[in-house]
């Protein structure tokens, strides 16, 4: 529940008290408003008087500022409003100033799950009345904070509506885009996620009647064409390109393999009280695939996440079991042990669900595969490794860059998503790119995500290669910049029975124009 600040700024200039609202004159808004726009920094006495007066001497306002500054003071909170040289200082808590708890919303929402970041977003979004500061937003001490805090509102209503479409809500997007469109009416982004949610909703000819409208609305007014991206938008919805989430196309602009995949998720226990959710797809020998990084079953299943697309052609010729690593999509948990132990007992309640000698692919991290095998499990019949590594620490040798990276991930999720798509799928278009980042900040917290990550720099699983006796296929692309090439030597070098093949290109998972290739390899591996 979102209980108002007493301090409001986010419209008219008001302060609230248990017995209702606290009269305030002409300048004590002037002010309170001045205070608020530098909260948590001390505000000179002399900025503060000119501020206040516009046309004064500031030696002649001395006395009067302070009067004034203390008959504001009762009328707040408690230790809100300090004198602090050279001037006084006004609280950024939260708790006290409607301005500093909108911009913690917005922080927090940046790096949460859809539906969490959905209800910050609602949060931050009612505590507006009005514009910023009310009736003192041009005063020349307080107009700049105003403007940005207006824009940022703007974003968060923008982030606010994809979120809605992620959530498969676009209807109620594009009520709350409606609006804001009429507030901006030259801005694209709002005409680019209506076009989207229309689409989305079966309303691909009002979604083009939109953006005729405002290509002709630019033309008239401004003389301007729409952006190469909103034309890009516009294709999208002439080509049905919004028909599910984006997901990756080839080059000819199909996916290899029908989607919505038949996924019935089920729960079992990697350890007492730790659950894990799987599915099986598809029919034939088994095959179990273990995500290195995390995932979300329904995500492969509708083909967001790319590595669906792998999936589903594997299905046509396995039966395909493919689960959610602890902590991260349906497998929810509030407290994550991603050690190598945990992983591996993890694939051991997967494998002993198969009942059979399965194949096991291991994308991206080998050492739960590896011990698992190591350990003699008659339960792992061979592995394929696809674009993974033995030892962490050998293949990842600057200490520095790793810790940059977990604490990108843990403090700053939202840009860690989207540095981390990059990596994994590369080469992909932007609005692809940002439902790949908005996928990964849905399926996992970010401080689960830290954790798999450090997991990669520090695992190391070399010391059981030389047990492995299954046969082992290893795949991995040179220009890998997720995990380099390297990392398939590690394991070829160590593991008696194993091939290497190399594959071209600069990528991590296997785009869908070499999903057929990978399986071939894969079915002639695992089907002699």
């Amino acid at each position: 529940m979102n209980t108002q600040a007493p301090i409001r700024v986010l419209g008219s200039i008001e302060v609230a008290s248990d017995s209702g609202p606290v009269s305030l004159g002409a300048r004590q808004h002037v002010l309170l408003a001045v205070l608020a726009a530098n909260a948590g920094s001390v505000v000179p006495a002399d900025a503060l008087i000119s501020a206040i007066w516009l046309d004064g001497d500031a030696d002649d306002r001395v006395g009067a500022l302070h009067t004034l500054v203390s008959r504001l003071r009762p009328r707040l909170p408690d230790g809100a409003l300090v004198t602090r040289s050279p001037g006084y200082l006004l609280t950024a808590d939260p708790n006290v100033l409607d301005l500093a708890r909108f911009e913690q919303l917005v922080r927090s929402a940046e790096d949460a799950p859809r539906a969490e970041a959905l209800e910050l977003f609602e949060q931050a979004s009612a505590l507006w009345r009005g514009r910023a500061f009310g009736t003192v937003a041009d005063r020349e001490a307080v107009q700049p904070r105003a403007v940005e805090l207006e824009e940022l509102r703007t974003i968060v209503q923008e982030r606010h509506a994809r979120t809605l479409i992620d959530l498969d809500r676009p209807q109620e997007a594009v009520v709350l885009l409606d609006t804001l469109i009429d507030e901006h009416l030259f801005r694209e982004q709002p005409v680019a996620l209506v076009m989207e949610a229309l689409t989305r909703s079966g309303r691909q000819t009002d979604a083009l009647r939109r953006f005729s409208a405002f290509r002709k609305r630019l033309a008239e007014e401004v003389g301007l064409d729409p952006s190469a991206d909103l034309q890009r938008i516009q294709e999208a919805v002439l080509n049905d390109g919004f028909a599910r989430r984006p997901r990756m196309q080839t080059d000819e602009g199909s996916t290899p393999a029908q989607f919505p995949l038949r996924m019935k998720p089920r729960m079992i226990e990697r350890r007492p009280g730790e659950p894990i959710a799987y599915a099986q797809i598809g029919s034939g020998p088994p095959l179990v695939f273990m995500p290195g990084w995390i995932s979300s079953l329904d995500l492969y299943a509708d083909g967001t996440d790319p590595r669906g697309v792998l999936l589903a052609r594997l299905a046509e010729d396995f039966t395909v079991t493919v689960f959610d690593r602890y902590g991260t999509g349906l497998s929810t948990a509030k407290n994550v042990d991603t050690s190598l132990a945990a992983s591996v007992e993890e694939v051991r309640a997967i494998v002993d669900v198969v009942g059979h000698p399965a194949t096991l692919v291991a994308s991206s991290a080998a050492g739960p595969a590896a011990v698992l095998a190591s350990a003699g499990n008659s339960a792992v019949g061979g592995i394929v490794f696809l674009c993974t590594y033995a030892n962490g620490p050998a293949l990842f040798t600057n200490p520095q860059n790793n810790t940059n990276m977990i604490e990108l991930v843990e403090k700053s999720w939202g840009t860690g998503s989207r540095i981390i798509a990059d990596m994994i799928v590369p080469g992909i278009d932007a609005l692809t790119r940002s439902v790949f980042a908005g996928f990964q900040r849905g399926t996992a917290r970010p401080d689960v995500a830290a954790g798999y990550v450090r997991r990669i720099f520090e695992a190391d699983a070399s010391f059981a290669l030389s047990q492995i006796e299954q046969p082992c296929l290893i795949m991995h692309y040179r220009g890998d910049s997720a995990i380099p090439y390297e990392g398939s030597r590690q394991l070829a070098l160590g593991i008696e029975d194993t091939e290497l093949v190399p594959l071209e290109g600069p990528y991590h998972t296997p785009p869908p124009e070499h999903v057929e290739q990978i399986a071939a390899m894969i079915c002639r591996f695992a089907k002699p």
